[in-house]
Order: C-alpha cells, then sequence, then structure tokens
C-alpha cells in the first residue's frame, strides 16, 4: 500500500486510481465521495496528453489525501 507521502508524488491519474482502489471504491462511488460528477472524474484521469484530460486542482489532490489520511486512522 502507498503511504500518504508516495501518493502526493504520484501522477495524477496514478494517485487517483492508488486513491479508488485504497477506499475499495468504484468510479462512481468515489465521484460521489469527492461530491465531482462522474463525468470531472473521467476527464481527471485520462492522460495529460489527451485533448479532453484535465489537470487535477490541488485542492481536489489535497481533499482525497485527507479522506484518505482519515480513512486510514479509522481502520
Amino acid at each position: 500500500m502507498a503511504t500518504e507521502k508516495n501518493l502526493s508524488e504520484l501522477p495524477q491519474q496514478e494517485f487517483l486510481r492508488q486513491a479508488m482502489a485504497q477506499l475499495a471504491m468504484t468510479r462512481d462511488e468515489f465521484a460521489a465521495r469527492i461530491s465531482v460528477p462522474r463525468r470531472t472524474l473521467d476527464k481527471w484521469l485520462l492522460p495529460s496528453e489527451s485533448g479532453d484530460g484535465r489537470p487535477l486542482p490541488e485542492i481536489a489532490r489535497a481533499y482525497i489525501q485527507e479522506i484518505l489520511h482519515w480513512e486510514a486512522k479509522s481502520t
């Protein structure tokens, strides 16, 4: 399992995939958990060279890291 420090260093697509895996959530569940439309999550997961891909805002990355931190503390 990746540590919090390791996660912060990952490219956004890998960061999101790791977060979903650690939380054992589908894309739909994860999008709902972080309060974004599924389409937004899908665009964040596209390769950076994709014309339709979008960068993950730093506030979203911080929010996801906070969720992972609290989830780890509760288990």
